[in-house]
């Protein structure tokens, strides 16, 4: 195969521009041992020259490039594991509104020149409870990401999440926390708040339960907020509003031990949470229930159907059918 064939193959590879059957076959090409130092040269001008420019799907497809890392890092040449990890934080990065970022820490500062990131991905049915290296503790919801420098090197210790998230904060004052999202950035130094961030979903929740914390939505005009314990911030970005809110921050954060709990919340937030929690896709018509918001809370040990027959009990005219993981509402 001639370099050029074997630079374009990988550029449609991480372009999405291949049917599912061929990216199988591309695979089981990228695991094989020959072509290596091709390979290799492809995978580093990819790097070099990526654009940066990110969709709405890159999320998804990152978490699904992580697995087939983890499954082919035994036989995966280093450098190539390298390089992939690479491309795939580059993807990320912009998304989050941090490529500046990213691109000091890996092209000016030496001292995370070689691969420092570490990312924790959780699939939907399933959260995880996570340390960091300064003894932060992290719990993360279903069908969460979150990304951070493995030793936290440097002046502040930076996190990137889509998904969600509970931080309960190791103090060092000397070095900032910050965690960034694809709509806001939150800042604290020794506290313990909540952050629902999902790319697919037009909100952004920050909820302080301990401590202080400094909230910087993504907004056209610069905007700071303080928030102290109780209070909730929700970033609408599609609609460019913010609704400042006094809340139970420990009722918030009951999802780290299996509640689902909506406050006020739209019918979309609540069937991507369902489809998170018990991992399955939900058919419905979004408008008609556009515009109405609705309150509830399930207990760890109720199930799919259970749910779904609370949500037709309150819900008038809803009426559901469950085929192995899909649900139909009608």
């Amino acid at each position: 195969m001639g370099k050029n064939n074997i630079h374009i193959l990988i550029e449609k590879f991480f372009g999405n521009d291949l049917s599912p059957e061929i990216q199988k076959k591309f695979h089981a090409w990228l695991l094989d041992r020959n072509f290596l130092e091709e390979k290799e040269k492809a995978m580093s001008t990819l790097w070099e020259n990526e654009s940066a420019v990110a969709d709405e799907s890159t999320f998804r497809e990152l978490s699904r490039l992580h697995k087939q890392i983890e499954t082919s890092n035994r036989t995966l040449h280093k450098s190539i594991v390298l390089y992939i990890r690479r491309i795939a934080a580059i993807l990320l990065l912009p998304l989050l509104g941090a490529f500046g970022t990213y691109y000091y820490l890996t092209k000016v500062n030496p001292i995370v020149e070689e691969a420092q990131l570490k990312e924790c991905f959780v699939a939907n049915g399933e959260r995880k409870q996570i340390e960091l290296p300064d003894g932060t503790k992290v719990w993360l919801n279903s069908g969460s990401l979150l990304v951070y420098d493995k030793q936290f090197r440097g002046k502040k210790r930076l996190l990137f999440l889509n998904g969600e998230a509970r931080f309960q904060v190791a103090k060092d004052p000397t070095k900032p926390f910050l965690v960034k999202t694809s709509h806001m950035t939150v800042k604290a130094l020794g506290t313990v708040f909540n952050l629902n961030a999902y790319s697919n979903q037009d909100v952004t929740i920050a909820t302080l339960e301990e401590g202080k914390i400094q909230v910087d939505p993504c907004l056209k005009k610069d905007t700071s907020l303080i928030l102290l314990p109780n209070e909730q911030i929700i970033y609408n970005h599609r609609l460019e509003t913010l609704a400042l809110n006094t809340v139970d921050a420990g009722r918030v954060m009951q999802w780290t031990d299996g509640y689902l709990i909506f406050q006020t919340a739209s019918f979309d937030q609540i069937v991507k949470t369902i489809e998170r929690k018990f991992d399955v896709t939900i058919n419905y018509e979004t408008e008609r229930f556009a515009g109405r918001s609705f309150t509830m809370k399930f207990n760890p040990d109720e199930g799919l159907e259970q749910v779904m027959e609370v949500m037709k009990e309150m819900i008038k005219g809803l009426n559901y059918k469950i085929k192995d993981n899909k649900v139909y509402i009608s």
